[in-house]
């Protein structure tokens, strides 16, 4: 397979960085808002046109962040056409479309500055929980995504796509900006997984268990910064980084469990791999 990443990244001092979904309150004379709807590709290439006319045509991109996204949760049956294809349209093809921008500007640079693609997944794009299957479904298209694209990359061109899996941030991602689809009668009960789910989250919101923020903030400049190999994945917290450690090792043991069911063609030549 490709390796990824295989070289380290080295922020450059005049970084120019590319933020999506973020406060509007920021206000600096180096830095451009602009209103941006990533499920419309005109908008998007608008975007990047303004950029370009703001900061000046030989403009680059050093670092992007991919975060517009948001929860569809509630029971599966009941999701419509148009809740479904909203939540992918947001989650995952508005994050390609920020990407495959990025990847143009970031590889026609004549200095092979590159540059560093952070597409915000979630705890969510590795381990799966009930009620959240289309949020869940749209995460690991942004994985899988993400690593295909990470593989293409030539090393001369220097760019470099980090998976980020946050679990639980204080922010208004379990309020506003989390839909519901209408409740479904046959999942009502007290005892169904995703109600039970709902009311372990509520507890776990009330009891203050996410983080700020300006740690995840933190966290990314720290991998732009350190000049080191990116990680293609990043787990954030400690409960992403054991759930998802269990997601994988139980992974394993269902593989060597079941090794006499995949072997289908032990007789024939195999890859070397």
């Amino acid at each position: 397979m490709n390796p990824v990443n295989t070289k380290p990244y080295q922020l450059p001092a005049d970084a120019t960085w590319f933020v999506f979904r973020t406060s509007t309150t920021i206000t600096r004379p180096a830095i451009l808002k602009l209103a941006l709807d990533v499920t419309q590709p005109s908008a998007v290439d608008a975007a990047f046109m303004a950029t370009a006319a703001h900061f000046g045509g030989s403009y680059y991109i050093d670092v992007v962040v991919n975060n517009a996204g948001y929860s569809l949760s509630g029971d599966t049956e009941s999701v419509t056409e148009y809740e479904m294809h909203d939540e992918f349209e947001v989650n995952f093809f508005g994050t390609v479309r920020i990407a495959l921008k990025a990847i143009e500007v970031m590889r026609q640079s004549k200095s092979r500055r590159g540059g560093l693609i952070f597409n915000i997944s979630s705890l969510a794009g590795i381990c799966t929980f009930p009620g959240h299957a289309f949020y869940h479904a749209s995460k690991h298209a942004v994985e899988g995504w993400s690593e295909s694209v990470a593989r293409e990359m030539h090393p001369d061109w220097n760019i470099h796509v980090c998976i980020v899996e946050p679990s639980t941030v204080n922010t208004n991602f379990e309020t506003s900006s989390k839909k519901k689809t209408k409740p479904h009668p046959a999942y009502a009960g007290n005892d169904m997984p995703a109600r039970q789910l709902e009311r372990f989250v509520k507890q776990g919101i009330a009891s203050g268990v996410g983080f700020e923020p300006s740690a995840v903030a933190n966290a990314l400049y720290n991998v732009a910064s350190r000049n080191e190999k990116v990680p293609l994945r990043l787990p954030l917290s400690v409960t992403a980084t054991k759930l998802i450690t269990m997601k994988l090792q139980g992974q394993l043991e269902e593989l060597e469990a079941h090794g006499a069911l995949s072997a289908l063609d032990a007789d024939k030549a195999q890859f070397d791999l």
